[in-house]
Order: structure tokens, then sequence, then C-alpha cells
């Protein structure tokens, strides 16, 4: 059976290959899809109004008598635009969108000038200007062909204002009015020929709009499917380590152990620049807040956080603070962000069993944090573009999504300062984010991070909301052995029948449950006389914007992200249990 492809004669599809060609001549080398698509613009425009002329030439020539000068203006016109291509082929593309532009500029003012009123071509100048922005870039350029436009403009309306008969050639009306019939179809198939390619466009965006939206919806809901299971793992490596620390008859499997939390550190940085990068592009602006901290506890507590990683790899981690205030007022959260990646990124390309220096320095009316590490180095192509996403140098024993970076530069960025790079191949690499400083007075710090915390969690009472019964267990282990009592119910309506029996201190409640989930159970909480003042942290892997705010709006206390971090959620039971317990007094 013959192919339908075939069936067009071979002329037909040798002219179609040929114009193929011409659409595509002098993109070859081109990687700027942008840039692509102007010179295809132009080389359409080209052959575009070269099939014009041929169509239109010889019905004028008919209608006034094959007039010398004409023929000569038709043919000189149809030759310069040829030569369009044959620039864009030639890789001169500003000269071919010059040579374009202003033959039509001159083809107008010529047979404007030539035909007279009855021709009446002002109407071309609103197709002149319409193709300005397509085939120029530059904004000099746009500028120069937008007065040129006008400029025909003033010398048509000039040329008939001054000129009292009908035309410079004697025509009739008759055969104005045809011509100027065929001057109109032939903008009017112009301007199709401009337009289609961007009605497409159009009609892709919206494709491509839904598909992002879906793609936004799949990622966000395989990241909180992700942060399940990451939450049991991340939770029983820090049991163990724990248990380690008590026992020292364990103290052969704590290497192993070591590694399943830098594992599961590894795994939680990647979902979180995933998400982060997952923002930036569906176009969300970074928010700043403003905290008071103390900076040698806020970086110490950022090199404890990533020591577990450096261990694996034997390698040693430092801080040296020079020339700053201590306390300064920043968004923690970010700095904490562009601070773990640094240092994440230092241990991953670092020599094993070398040392990272992390060094904060002041200057002035500015801070940097730099991350000094000892490697093979950045080779020097790719330190132009080390910040872009998704690059990342695949080493034996490296991997990672190539995004850590390209997030600090936004987080960098949104903070009001800047981060570069300085590499010596086989000596050291220097990352450097620079920040404004503002120097911050301990009365602004908040009562409870300035108060000595609670030595313990004694006898608290703790209920837990949470559908998955090893994360349940995993928790309500953590806090018995810290001394709490805790109560555990799979849904939102066994917690609140539990809290008629017995009050709690504090609820940590998981977001999506069966039955009655954590922002339905909050409302309720927060309704009722006798409950609304305990604390309640939200414990979460829920990535949308959106349900932080409504949890929020449901009167949620704090939030902890899944997988859990035991130092932090004990961070947060003690700040928000002194909270309560202060105002238990008032």
């Amino acid at each position: 059976m013959r192919s339908v492809k075939n069936r067009n004669p071979p002329i037909v599809r040798k002219l179609k290959t040929l114009f193929r060609r011409l659409i595509k001549a002098g993109t070859a080398e081109l990687k700027d899809e942008e840039a692509i698509a102007r010179v295809v613009m132009v080389n359409k425009l080209s052959l575009a109004f070269g099939g014009v002329i041929l169509i239109i030439a010889p019905v004028m020539l008919w209608f006034l008598n094959g007039m010398p000068s004409i023929f000569i203006a038709i043919s000189a016109e149809f030759v310069i635009n040829c030569s369009v291509i044959y620039l864009n082929h030639r890789r001169r593309y500003k000269a071919a969108s010059l040579v374009l532009y202003f033959l039509q500029c001159m083809a107008i003012v010529y047979f404007g000038f030539l035909l007279g009123k009855l021709l009446q071509l002002q109407f071309t100048i609103v197709f002149l200007l319409s193709i300005i922005y397509l085939i120029f870039k530059e904004d000099l350029l746009r500028r120069i062909a937008f007065i040129s436009a006008l400029v025909v403009l003033a010398l048509l309306e000039a040329s008939y204002y001054f000129h009292d008969t009908e035309s410079v050639i004697p025509i009739s009306t008759n055969t104005a009015y045809v011509i100027h019939l065929l001057v109109v179809l032939a903008v009017l198939y112009i301007i199709v020929v401009v337009s289609k390619p961007y009605v497409r466009s159009n009609d892709i965006n919206a494709e491509l709009k839904r598909a992002n939206d879906f793609k936004r919806v799949f990622v966000y809901q395989v990241i909180h499917e992700m942060r399940t299971p990451l939450n049991a793992i991340f939770g029983v490596a820090q049991l163990l380590k724990k248990e380690i620390r008590l026992n020292d008859e364990l103290k052969p499997v704590e290497p192993l152990t070591d590694q399943l939390l830098a594992a599961s550190n590894n795994a939680r940085n990647i979902i979180n620049d995933v998400m982060d990068m997952a923002q930036i592009e569906s176009g969300q602006t970074e928010q700043v807040s403003e905290n008071v901290f103390w900076l040698k506890l806020f970086f110490a507590h950022a090199i404890e956080m990533n020591k577990v990683v450096a261990r694996s790899r034997h390698m040693q981690l430092r801080l040296s603070i020079e020339h700053m205030p201590e306390i300064i007022v920043g968004d923690s959260l970010k700095l904490i962000q562009v601070t773990t990646n640094l240092l994440a990124n230092a241990i991953k390309y670092g020599e094993k069993g070398s040392v990272v220096l992390l060094k904060i320095t002041g200057y002035k009316k500015t801070w940097s944090i730099s991350v000094i590490n000892d490697g093979p180095g950045i080779a020097p192509e790719k330190l132009a573009v080390i910040f872009d996403p998704f690059v990342t140098d695949k080493r034996k024993y490296t991997e990672g999504t190539g995004l850590g970076l390209y997030i600090v530069k936004n987080k960098v960025e949104a903070m009001g300062g800047t981060v570069g790079v300085e590499s010596l191949p086989g000596k050291q690499t220097v990352f450097t984010a620079t920040l404004p400083l503002l120097e911050g007075r301990e009365e602004d710090i908040p009562a409870e991070e300035r108060q000595p915390e609670v030595s313990d969690l004694q006898d608290v009472n703790v209920f837990i909301a949470e559908d998955n019964e090893l994360n349940a267990l995993l928790l309500s282990r953590l806090l018995k052995q810290i001394g709490c009592n805790v109560s555990v119910a799979h849904n939102g309506l066994e917690l609140l029948q539990l809290a008629e029996k017995d009050t709690p201190d504090v609820v940590i409640l998981d977001y999506h449950m069966d039955v009655m989930d954590g922002e339905e159970t909050l409302r309720y909480l927060k309704n009722d006389p006798q409950l609304r003042e305990i604390p309640v942290i939200v414990a979460t892997g829920d990535a949308f914007l959106d349900s932080r705010e409504a949890l929020e709006a449901a009167g949620a206390d704090a939030f902890i992200e899944k997988p859990i971090d035991h130092r932090r959620l004990l961070q947060l039971l003690q700040k928000h249990l002194h909270r309560n317990n202060e105002e238990l007094q008032e």
C-alpha cells in the first residue's frame, strides 16, 4: 500500500523543501530561540513581499501600458527584496532587517507620489508600525524605524497636498481602484503571514499554561507523597543516633547511622530546592522577612546541621567571624537556606578529609557569607553559568539536581545582595554572598529566645493527630523519651474526642487526614473556649502556599515541615509552651 506522505508530486515536494530552506536561511548556527524567530519572520516577510510583487506587477504593468519607469521600479524592488534572504544566509541579520523595512518605506513613498490620492497608501503606515517589534530587537533600531514610518506618512501627506492632480501619471479612476484593491489585498495577506504564527503561539501558550498547572500540581503532590516515607526514614535515623549516645554497645553502627542521616538530609535539601524552583517558575516573588538574632548562635547552628554530612566524607567544618556585631537583622529562613546550600555544595565537591571554612565578615554597611573548600576547582567555562539552573558536575561520587546555587542566587538577590564565585584549579573554591548589614538590638530579640530554654518537657501532655502509623509511632517514641505524656489520634475527630476527656498542653497536628483533616480540626479547637489557647503545631509535607495561608487563617501557631527535624520540633515545643505559660500567669 502506497504511503500517504508520498502522494504529492515530486515537483511539489521539491518546492516545499525549497520553501522551508529559504524560511530557515541563516538560522543553522543560532542557539537563541528568540533570534531564530526574528530571522524566520524576516525571511517569511521577504518571501511574502516577493510573491506579492510577482502577482501585482503584471496587473499594474497591464493597466499602465507597461510604463518603463514602473517596470524598472518593480524589478529593482524585487531584486533588493530577494537580497534580504541572502543577507540572512550570510548572517548579516541587522542588515537584512533594515533592507526589508526601508525597502517598503521607499516603495510606499515612490508609488504614493507616482499614483497620488487615488491609491491612498496612508493605511500601509499601520503595517510598517506593526512589524517594527517583530523584526528589530534593539531599542535604537526600533526608534529609528518608528520615526521613519512617521516620515513616510508626512511625505505622503505633503505629496497629496501639493499636487493638484490625482496622480503624477495619468490613470483612470477604475485603474486606480483596481490597483488600490490589489494593494489592500496584498497588505491583508502579509498581515495574515505575520499574525498566523503568533495566533498559533497564543493557542500553544494556553495549552502550555494548562500543562504547566498540571505539572505544578503533580510536582507538589509527588513531593508531599515523598515526604511521608522520608519523614519515617529521617525519624528512625534520629532516634538511632539518640540510642547510640545512650548505649556504648551500639557505637559500631554509628557510621551507618551517620550515612543514613546524611542521605536523609540530602534528600530533604533536594525536595526543598525543587519546591523553590517550582515557586520561581510560577512567578511567585520572594517575600523577605526581618528577624533579629544572635549571629554566632545562628551560624553555629548552621554548622551543626551539616556536621553529619561532612562527617560522612571525613571532612571538618569551621566557623570564622570577623568585624561583625553580635546581633543582626535579616531573613533567618533565607539565610539558613543560603548557608546550607553553600555548605552542602562545598562538602559535595571538596576533597575528602579536608576542611570547609564558613567565614562571616563585616565591611561597614555590608557583610558577607563565604564558604571556602579545597578541591579540584571549577572549570573556567562553567564559572559563567554556575548559578544557572541544572548546572552540575557529574562525577563518580557526586550527584545533584543543579538547583542549589540557582536557589542561592535568587534568595540572595531577594535580600538585596549579590553572590559570586572564585575558583583556582586544584586549590580553593570560594563562594561569597554579600548582603546589606543591619545591626540589631538585644531588646528586639523575641522574649522566648532571650529566656533560657526549659531543661526538659517532663509530664507535658502532647496530643498527636497523625494518620500514618509509622510516623505517629516514631514521633510518640521521641516525645516519651524526653518525658512527655503522649496521646495519639489517627484523625481530627479522634483528637477532639480525646480532648474532651483530657486537656492537652500542646497539639501536633497533621494536615491531610481522613474523616477530619487538619484545617477543620484547627477551626474546632480555636472556636472552643476551653481549647483555643492550646498551642497547635502543624506538621505537614504540603507544599502549597495556599494551604499554609488557610492553616494560618484557621489558627495554626507554628509549622514544621516533614521530614521532621527533632531538634526543631523540641525548640517549637519549648517556645510555645513557655509563651503559653506566661499568658496563663498574666
